[in-house]
Formats: C-alpha cells, sequence, structure tokens
C-alpha cells in the first residue's frame, strides 16, 4: 500500500525525473536543435482552524497538500516534439465516493485524475501514454479521463486515431469502511477517415465501453457492470472560407446491466450479440447533430440543431440528457470600427419526445451581450440572460415551473496622467429566480442585487499599486435573506530591483440577517513573490480569516490559517 510520505516521495521523483534541470538548459544552449519549453511547478499548502462553540464546522481544506504541475514540451530538430504532463496530488482524487481504500503506487500514477502523460510526435504520427482524454466529437466520445495507450496518424489527407485505457480502477466494496466499490472500467475508442485533425475533415468513430466483472470478488453497492458501443459518422468542413458545417448522427447500442438475466426479442439489437452482451437491460437508439456558421468580418450568424432518442448513450461521456430536441440561434455583430459588439443567443429545448413519461418539459435560454467603447477612457458592458423550464402536466404535484433572469451593468473609467493610472469599475448585477412550489401552490422567488466599486491607483514613477474595493450584496430569499457589505484594500510594492514583490490585502465584511446581530468576517491576506532568475519564481502567501458570528450562531468564533508556498520555473 501505499501512505502518505510515499505519496510525497513519488510525486517529488516524478518532479526530478523530468528534464529541467540546468543540465538541460545547458545542452539547449549548446545544440540549437534541441529546445525545452513549458513550464514545472510545487505547491504546498497547509491549512489549520480553531473554533468556538462551531462544533459542526467541517474543514474547508485538507491540512497537507502537496502538488506538482508540470507541463513541458521537448523539441528535437524541426519535426520531432514530445509533450510532457504531470498533475500530481498527495490526495485522494478522481473516486466519487464517501471514502477511498489504500493504492498502491501503480495504482496512485495509473489514477487518470493525477494526469501523467508523455505524448511524442514525430511530423504526422503521435503516440500517447500514461492520462488522456481523447475528443473525437459531441455524440462519441470527449470527456472520460483514461490511463493507458493511444496513436493518431495524419499524413496528407489520411486520418487515424485509436486509444485503449482504464477509466476506473476496481474498488472491492467494503460496507465496514463506507467504500460501495466500483467494477474495472475499459475504453476502447477509434476512428478513420480523411482530412485533417484540426480542420475539415470526413471520419467514421467507434467506441467501446465495458466493465470487468471479474475485477471484484464482490460485486459493488448499488452499481450494475455496464457495456456499450457507440458508432458515428462525423463530418467538418469549410465552404467560401466563411461558411463552417459540422453534422454528425450516432448510433448506440447500451446494456445498463451486465448480469440481467432477462432476452430481448429486438432484431435491430441482437444483430450485435456477438459484438457486446444483449438482455433485457439492453437500449439501442441514435441522435443527430448540425451546426451551421457564418462569420463575417461585420456580422456573424450561426444555427444548431440536435436530436438524442430516449434510448441513445455516448459511451465516451459520462452523462448526456437523452430523449430531447434542441434548437439554437447565435448571432454577434461589430460596428462603429469595432467599438461597439453585440452577441445574442436563443434556443429552445424540448425532452419527452417518446411521450413516455408523465409531463414534457419545455426549456427557453437566452443571453445577450453588447460592449461599447464610447472613447478612450470609458467604455460599458451590459449583458442578460434568461434561462425558463416548465412542463406542460395538469397534475399540481408533478408542475414544474421555473424562470431565472440575470442583468449586468459594468461600467468601465481609466485616466492617465504622467504620474498616476487611475482605474475605476463599477458593477450593478441582478438575478432574479422564480419557481412553483407546488406545496404552497404559488411561486417563490428568490432576489439577489449586488453592486460594486473598485479603484486601482498605479504610480507610474514608483513600483507602487493600491486598491479600494466595495461590496454590497442584498439577497431576498423563502428560506431567509441576508445582506452583506464588504470593503477592503489591497496595496504592492517591488523592492530589490522589482525581483521582490510583497503585498498586502485586508477585507471586512458585515453579514445582517433579519432578527439577528450581525456576523464579521475579517481577512488578512500577506503575499511575498520573489524573482530568482528570469524564469524562476517563488510565492508566499499567508491568509487569516476569522468569523465572529452575532446571535445566529451564539458567541461562535471560528480562526482559520492558510499558508501556500509555490515555485515555478519557465522554460
Amino acid at each position: 500500500m501505499i501512505n502518505y510520505n510515499n505519496k510525497i516521495i513519488l510525486m517529488i521523483v516524478c518532479l526530478f525525473a523530468t528534464p529541467w534541470s540546468p543540465a538541460a538548459q545547458e545542452k539547449e544552449e549548446d545544440n540549437s536543435k534541441v529546445k525545452l519549453t513549458g513550464s514545472i511547478g510545487f505547491f504546498y499548502d497547509y491549512y489549520n482552524f480553531s473554533q468556538n462553540n462551531y462544533n459542526s464546522f467541517r474543514p474547508r481544506y485538507p491540512e497537507h497538500l502537496w502538488r506538482i504541475n508540470a507541463q513541458m514540451n521537448i523539441h528535437l530538430g524541426k519535426h520531432f516534439s514530445m509533450p510532457l504532463s504531470v498533475n500530481a496530488t498527495n490526495q485522494d482524487v478522481l473516486y466519487t465516493l464517501p471514502s477511498v481504500p489504500e493504492e498502491s503506487a501503480l495504482d496512485y500514477l495509473q489514477n487518470p485524475a493525477n494526469n501523467i502523460s508523455i505524448n511524442p510526435k514525430y511530423k504526422w504520427a503521435q503516440v500517447f501514454l500514461g492520462t488522456q482524454t481523447p475528443f473525437y466529437s459531441k455524440l462519441s466520445t470527449g470527456d472520460i479521463p483514461i490511463f493507458g495507450v493511444g496513436i493518431e496518424l495524419n499524413p496528407g489527407k489520411f486520418l487515424f486515431s485509436a486509444t485503449t485505457g482504464k477509466s476506473q480502477r476496481a474498488i472491492e466494496p467494503n460496507v465496514a469502511l463506507n467504500i460501495p466499490g466500483a467494477y474495472e472500467q475499459n475504453i476502447i475508442a477509434t476512428r478513420i477517415g480523411i482530412g485533417t485533425i484540426e480542420g475539415s475533415k470526413f471520419t467514421l468513430n467507434a467506441i467501446r465501453i465495458k466493465d470487468d466483472v471479474t475485477s471484484v470478488s464482490t460485486q459493488p453497492i448499488g452499481l450494475q457492470p455496464i457495456e456499450g458501443i457507440t458508432f458515428s459518422p462525423y463530418a467538418e468542413f469549410k465552404v467560401f472560407k466563411k461558411i463552417q458545417i459540422s453534422t454528425e448522427t450516432a448510433a448506440s447500442v447500451f446494456t445498463s446491466d451486465v448480469l440481467n438475466t432477462g432476452t430481448l426479442e429486438e432484431d435491430f439489437v441482437n444483430s450485435v450479440k456477438d459484438i457486446i452482451n444483449i438482455n433485457a437491460s439492453s437500449t439501442a437508439d441514435f441522435a443527430h447533430n448540425s451546426r451551421i456558421d457564418w462569420k463575417g468580418e461585420i456580422f456573424q450568424i450561426g444555427g444548431e440543431l440536435q436530436y438524442i432518442g430516449p434510448g441513445f448513450l455516448p459511451v465516451g461521456y459520462r452523462f448526456i440528457e437523452r430523449d430531447i430536441l434542441d434548437y439554437k440561434l447565435n448571432t454577434a455583430l461589430k460596428i462603429l470600427k469595432n467599438k461597439l459588439n453585440l452577441t445574442g443567443s436563443f434556443g429552445i429545448r424540448t425532452n419527452n419526445l417518446s411521450d413516455t413519461k408523465l409531463s414534457t418539459a419545455r426549456r427557453v435560454i437566452t443571453n445577450a451581450n453588447a460592449f461599447a467603447q464610447i472613447n478612450d477612457a470609458f467604455s460599458l458592458n451590459i449583458n442578460f440572460s434568461n434561462f425558463g423550464f416548465n412542463n406542460d402536466t395538469n397534475l399540481l404535484n408533478q408542475r414544474i415551473e421555473l424562470v431565472n433572469n440575470s442583468l449586468t451593468i459594468t461600467p468601465s473609467y481609466t485616466i492617465k496622467t504622467e504620474k498616476y493610472l487611475h482605474l475605476i469599475n463599477a458593477n450593478a448585477s441582478y438575478n432574479s429566480f422564480e419557481q412553483f412550489d407546488v406545496i404552497n401552490n404559488a411561486f417563490a422567488k428568490a432576489e439577489n442585487t449586488t453592486y460594486s466599486l473598485n479603484y486601482n491607483l498605479t504610480f507610474l514613477q514608483l513600483p507602487l499599486n493600491l486598491g479600494l474595493q466595495g461590496v454590497y450584496l442584498e439577497n431576498e430569499l423563502p428560506t431567509g435573506d441576508f445582506n452583506m457589505l464588504n470593503y477592503g484594500l489591497i496595496a504592492s510594492y517591488k523592492l530589490l530591483n522589482k525581483k521582490l514583490t510583497p503585498s498586502l490585502g485586508f477585507n471586512i465584511a458585515h453579514i445582517d440577517k433579519p432578527g439577528f446581530t450581525t456576523d464579521y468576517r475579517t481577512d488578512l491576506n500577506l503575499r511575498i513573490g520573489y524573482k530568482i532568475s528570469k524564469k524562476l519564481q517563488c510565492r508566499v502567501q499567508y491568509r487569516y480569516t476569522n468569523l465572529t458570528y452575532g446571535s445566529s450562531r451564539q458567541e461562535a468564533i471560528l480562526n482559520q490559517n492558510r499558508v501556500q508556498f509555490s515555485i515555478n520555473q519557465r522554460f
């Protein structure tokens, strides 16, 4: 098993095993054909707290958090490159479980959430080793990280991709430790076609996902093993340089419980029983997505149509809403020499097309944004969004109806003189959420109004920056209203030839709830950044937060301390 200290050691090995030493940089200077780009960083967070009369408080961060982040690329000559990616932590990640078992070193490295990968590339060929998230299209695969191997070939107009790996390792269930368990899950994805990876193309995509029922000795609690395949032709191309079109029609066969002993008398599903396990839990369906966009220098317009059948499942995605029909329209306009930019979108989503549910729901989504550069000093941004959802049932206890509206106005003003630069930003936002309450047979409404003002002063002849901010928030909720007033100061200065940058931030917030005395929150933020060299920097930050509660939590006091250290090397 790999314990806490071993995880730290393993992370440090990953850090120094990557070629970021001065020797690698000297090699770059000796041979101009070898080049290292990117960055690597080490991060450590420490957190503790103390409380009085607040025994139910749960820590907001782990006590010790170690992280390594490396995004690098080794270039050799004109055609060879090798991207390296390492995102590792000492925490137990990936699993959506209340508790997790101990990990071996191999389990830790294979955990896709740690994102450890090496992807060498030569001309039109690239190999993927380690964690990867292949994206082929919206209806095939695109958001499941896996640990495995892959290849991508694009010589001329020929395109081929293939990936196989583990998206979930096996976990034995343990009721005593509150571990539900999980099957080992594997994915195979491939596509073949013509075109270019980043440009116009036509591909045939095939994805298969399968749980290994033999990977655990006891069936996980509340979880059935799954198996499924998705096949889709996908086309993406440009017309007349300004029109871009993409279209995809996908079919899937999905078995939600491999252990189900029932049979299914459907020829179109049983026709693939030699490929995947077919039983009474199996479904087959199709989906379609088409999009067209016209992009001019002044005006842009686009539309999208999407249908997802009730039995369709793109097995390369964790979740997708099914049995829906979407219509979307997007527009954009730039006028007055790009000083006025207007964008907008409108969409309607309808579900229960198969009429298999008790009701049908319809949602409306609208967004409009206007940005105006009035003159060199003054600009104004206005954004409005609307989201609506309702169903057509007449039964009171099944009625769903809600509307969410949001309006934000943000003016900005800049004043520049020979010695000073003044930047003033203001923001006013209004959010309204209204939902039908089936218990009270009436609409319940929640409103949020926020006003903020920020002033930043930069001394052009001194390495000094000052900032003032103020925020007023007013919430009106069915469960209870509250208001918050927050104001603060931040200051930074550069020393030692601008290599050392200390900064100080201080905030006080007053939180008022009807019927209770005021709660107070005080934040102190100290930060020191130092440039060791042009590309090597380190930073230390300390944050202290004190919450002193009024009568809402009688005589409760909470103190939190957080120290963060980081060192980052760029190449």
